[in-house]
């Protein structure tokens, strides 16, 4: 029986000194608290150990941005290379330059990059240039989308005043019709929309897009003169190298992407089209750190492991056997399940429950058995998940679904 007693002490300290002990989505009271892990002592490939020693195979891969493996070699050498230069300087590296370079080189829509750290920083600067372009106000999302901490997109009411929100128009994740009303009730104000490459809220089934959502939403911004901006900060990188609206053959004006950029080195982007390059140079977009070179060499050199083993390949055969497996598996043990979003994006549901109990016991039980998932959120698929890794972790979900099965009927 694994025990969790430093993470639980270590939370109990982290409770007095820090508010909410660990806020936000790596809060351990979104997991099984008390019967899962609260802090990591080291990863490596696709695992991680925590405090107390206990090992998992990681389908969460830190929300994301862990792609091609913990502690991958190559990213790590050019990461430690460029650190022995300079990092956090007065002016930007050389990397910078080629960063910009290289993703303009393998992303279709972008004649031009520029970089923050987090998602939040670049999604909300992709709204203000679809307004400094346009010269309107009105930006649109869908209801419970989420893009990031900002005011004007975050679904959590503490400390957002109303204004804040004032010009933000929302409607159902692939409802065309409503999308098309919308619009038409406010098309001379539209600067923008906002949507992901596929619906992935937390506590909801992820949704792919309806067939024509994307074209509706690309055809409408063209007729109104409005700015198609894609998030593609937790999906970028996992569906496609050229931006996931390549897998449906739809091209936006503006792409928003971090999380696998650098394998978990902190960076961000944001790529777009020539024509807003201007009003692009005009919006004030700045921090300190957002000029940082080692996780710009990181993020060359995720890009270049990727493409060289066709990373997102293997994440889709992986994710595949993984989905398949767990499916036979639910149908084994007589449990009914939503297996829903893209492979590489994966996240299971147990039908008809009332509240999460079933999907929580299946992660307690995993978590005992060396598998790590999140009973809430969407898991991630990375290329350093191995064929002997999808078996181990197949023999622990069937092991899971007998114990819900067996105590929850």
């Amino acid at each position: 029986m694994r025990t969790f007693d430093k993470s639980n002490q270590l939370f109990e300290r982290a409770m007095n000194v820090i508010p909410g002990g660990i806020p936000g989505h790596q809060s351990p009271t979104l997991l099984v608290f008390g019967q899962s892990p609260c802090f990591i002592e080291r990863a490596e490939g696709p695992r991680f150990w925590d405090v107390d020693g206990n090992e998992y195979i990681d389908y969460m891969c830190a929300y994301g941005p862990m792609v091609i493996g913990y502690n991958e070699p190559k990213v790590e050498a050019a990461f430690r290379a460029q650190s022995q230069k300079t990092d956090t300087g007065n002016l930007p590296s050389e990397r910078y330059v080629e960063l910009a370079e290289r993703l303009v080189e393998i992303i279709p829509i972008a004649d031009w990059s520029i970089f923050g750290k987090n998602g939040s920083d670049v999604t909300s600067y992709a709204l203000r240039v679809a307004r400094a372009q346009t010269g309107r106000s009105k930006i649109i999302m869908a209801e419970g989308s989420y893009h990031g901490i900002g005011a004007w997109c975050i679904s959590f009411d503490t400390g957002i005043m109303p204004g804040e929100r004032a010009d933000i128009l929302t409607f159902e994740y692939n409802d065309t019709e409503g999308f098309k009303r919308l619009v038409e009730e406010n098309k001379d104000d539209v600067a923008g929309v906002i949507i992901t490459p596929f619906r992935h809220d937390a506590f909801h089934d992820s949704e792919m897009p309806a067939p024509g959502f994307h074209e509706t939403i690309r055809k409408t911004c063209d007729d109104i003169g409005a700015i198609f901006i894609v998030d593609d900060v937790r999906a970028g990188f996992r569906m496609h190298m050229g931006g996931s609206l390549e897998q449906f053959g739809v091209r936006p004006d503006l792409i928003c992407f971090s999380k696998a950029l650098g394998n978990g080195h902190p960076i961000s982007a944001c790529v777009g089209r020539n024509a807003l390059k201007d009003a692009a140079s005009q919006v004030f977009f700045t921090g300190s750190f957002f000029t940082s070179a080692a996780p710009m060499a990181a993020a060359l050199a995720t890009l270049e492991e990727m493409e060289a083993n066709d990373s997102i390949k293997i994440m889709y055969e992986r994710g595949e056997m993984l989905k398949d497996g767990m499916l036979d598996q639910a149908d084994t043990h007589q449990q009914e399940v939503s297996y829903t979003g893209p492979e590489t994006l994966p996240f299971m549901t147990f039908k008809s429950e009332d509240g999460w109990e079933r999907a929580k016991l299946f992660c307690q039980e995993c978590y005992q058995r060396g598998v790590f998932f999140h009973p809430f959120h969407n898991w991630f698929i990375s290329a350093a998940h191995t064929e002997e890794d999808i078996k181990k972790t197949l023999e622990v979900t069937d092991a899971a679904f007998k114990l819900v099965k067996e105590q929850m009927g």
